[in-house]
């Protein structure tokens, strides 16, 4: 496996520590859209059961609507039947009337009708007229009275049936008053329901605005931790030990110091390398310091990054290093820059490899 960025790891480290505790730490806009949560979930609430209120109201209004309509009918046609019976009362009367007038004038006139011959002759005869008289009266009183009972009964009925649509019409225009006050109720419920609305979506976007940005401080604080950590020079003590390659024939140019990148020998010493630094170098490169992978990013035995090198020779105090491609600096200061690598953040470059343990 390649060597990642030091800073990289760094980075992601503080970041994920960060995101940690934003996510741990409530933002002061979460109590806000919880209490307009809760708020627009009552009004909600409560526009759902004044709905049904309305639908209530306007129920019981088209049932009293319908009865008010029945009344109208009915007393219009009592009040037809009246007139009707009104008109036979007058129709009798006349008749009546008619007839005592033609009998008045055919009486003594010599007729020879049935009812001339009734008022003229004898005590029998006027006996019989009597009787006679008396019997049309009779009916005809009979008949007027019966009329007028009925005429009667129907006044009473239509004055009933008046009182009961006075009444229908007054609980008509109270379901009218309760249906209306109910639609205003609902009306202000769904506007106070779509400012909250609007006040929580605002909320909302408040809060992950301000999530956005601890994120974005979060990362910022990552990456300065990140080159502040890089720039310091790590302590000898925290270094592997360095210790002096076995060499037969010492030559004068092996002397204590720096080596620049544009010798091709090391001058200073090559530090010993741990088990699982020696495992690296076989596993990325089979020994092989001047090896490029095939995509050109990764150089030399540990294969480094050039940005991971970089970082590698600040760590060591070797500012001579830094922008030099790895596979062409020295054995020596590849083995340097891999055991500082090492000293800073142990396998966790190379995790992944198969020296990884």
């Amino acid at each position: 496996m390649r060597v990642r960025t030091l800073s990289i790891v760094l980075s992601t480290l503080v970041f994920v520590a960060a995101l940690s505790a934003i996510a741990g730490a409530r933002p002061a806009s979460a109590d806000q859209v919880t209490d307009l949560q809760a708020q627009a979930t009552a009004i909600a609430q409560k526009l759902v059961l004044e709905q049904l209120q309305v639908g209530a109201y306007q129920q019981q209004y088209s049932v009293v609507s319908i009865r008010v309509t029945a009344d109208s009918q009915a007393v219009a046609e009592t009040a037809q039947q009246i007139a009707q019976d009104r008109t036979a009362i007058e129709q009798k009367t006349d008749e009546v009337r008619q007839q005592a007038i033609r009998s008045y004038l055919d009486y003594g006139t010599g007729s020879n009708s049935a009812t001339s011959a009734l008022f003229s002759g004898s005590q029998e005869s006027a006996q019989a007229t009597s009787e006679y008289t008396g019997i049309a009266v009779g009916n005809i009183t009979t008949a007027m009275d019966q009329l007028r009972t009925a005429q009667g009964t129907l006044e009473a009925h239509e004055t009933s049936l008046r009182q009961q649509q006075a009444q229908d019409q007054s609980d008509e225009g109270k379901q009218a008053a309760a249906l209306s006050q109910a639609n205003g109720t609902a009306q202000s419920l769904a506007a106070l329901q779509n400012q909250v609305t609007g006040q929580l979506a605002a909320a909302i976007a408040a809060q992950a605005a301000a999530r956005a940005a601890a994120a974005a401080a979060a990362v910022a604080a990552a990456q300065k931790a990140a080159v502040v950590k890089t720039s310091i020079h790590v302590p000898t003590k925290t270094e592997a030990p360095v210790q002096a390659s076995p060499s037969p024939s010492p030559s004068p140019s092996t002397t204590t110091g720096t080596a620049t990148a544009q010798d091709p020998v090391a001058s200073g010493t090559d530090p010993a390398l741990n088990p699982f630094l020696q495992c690296v170098v076989q596993a990325e490169s089979g020994g092989d310091y001047q090896i490029v992978s095939a995509n050109g990013l990764y150089m030399g035995a540990f294969q480094f990054s050039q940005s991971t090198w970089n970082v590698a020779a600040q760590a060591a105090g070797r500012p001579d290093l830094i922008g030099v491609p790895p596979n062409q600096a020295s054995k020596a200061d590849q083995d340097t820059l891999a055991v500082t690598l090492y000293s800073l953040d142990g396998e966790r470059p190379w995790l992944g490899d198969r020296c990884s343990s």
